[in-house]
């Protein structure tokens, strides 16, 4: 599923479900935010997974291995220990989020703290941490990324975020918008989630964070709508879920 073949210029993208996803470009590969099991169901029922994990996190690999902040549906401790932290990849976080990975088993040595306003190039990839606005204190330094492939390719994936004018101004330009949309818990919704897209100029914008759990559900088709009022319909792309989208 997660294998295909591409030119060295080209950019692929898998949709994991939630807000990860699997991106591959120049010979590299950047998971974000892989929630591959049912961690947040078993702890609430109302948040059960509404299908199957798409993938088992150990017949993943990546060199590069992000997590935005310290919400059980992004920094999951099973998909992470199923994943591997033995694999040769290199881990990066935000300040407070980076110890929850250390206590995993992640070490030091191949674990990167990334902070908003920072850049480090991690095997032959640049990545940004970009400001987002937490939506819960335990989250406080939830960071967004922009990753570069050594190609030129780039995807800016939010993490979860409020909206506000500070997020229009700090956000990073990027080829591709990976943008939550939900609109509950504190996230923005798909009409902000599209003021953004259009603010960014992006050439895809691409909503997530929609599509997991009955509480937390929107119909990504309010995002496409919103495109289309922005006079950016042609750049909305709804992923499915395993599914190689090259860019």
């Amino acid at each position: 599923m997660f294998t295909i073949d591409c030119t060295p210029a080209d950019a692929v993208l898998w949709f994991l479900g939630q807000a990860g996803y699997l991106l591959r470009s120049g010979g590299r590969s950047v998971l974000i935010d892989p929630y591959l099991s049912d961690s947040v169901g078993q702890s609430d029922s109302r948040f059960t997974r509404r299908y199957p994990v798409p993938v088992d996190p150990k017949d993943l690999f990546a060199d590069v291995f992000i997590v935005t902040h310290n919400h059980l549906d992004h920094l999951d401790p099973e998909t992470i220990t199923r994943y591997g932290v033995e694999k040769d990849t290199i881990f990066v976080a935000p300040h407070l989020t980076a110890p929850h990975l250390s206590a995993l088993g992640v070490p030091d040595e191949r674990l990167v703290v990334l902070d908003c306003g920072q850049t480090q190039v991690i095997r032959d990839v640049a990545v940004t941490g970009v400001f987002a606005l937490g939506t819960t204190k335990s989250a406080a330094d939830t960071t967004g990324y922009k990753v570069q492939f050594a190609n030129g390719k780039s995807f800016y994936h939010t993490a979860d975020t409020s909206f506000c004018d500070l997020l229009l101004q700090a956000a990073e330009p990027a080829d591709v918008l990976l943008a939550c949309i939900n609109g509950k818990y504190g996230n923005m919704n798909a009409e902000q989630a599209a003021t953004l897209a259009k603010t960014l100029d992006v050439r895809y914008a691409v909503p997530n964070h929609y599509d997991m759990m009955e509480m937390n559900r929107e119909n990504p088709e309010v995002f496409r709508y919103a495109c289309e009022a922005h006079g950016i319909g042609d750049r909305c792309r709804i992923l499915e879920v395993g599914k190689a989208y090259i860019f």
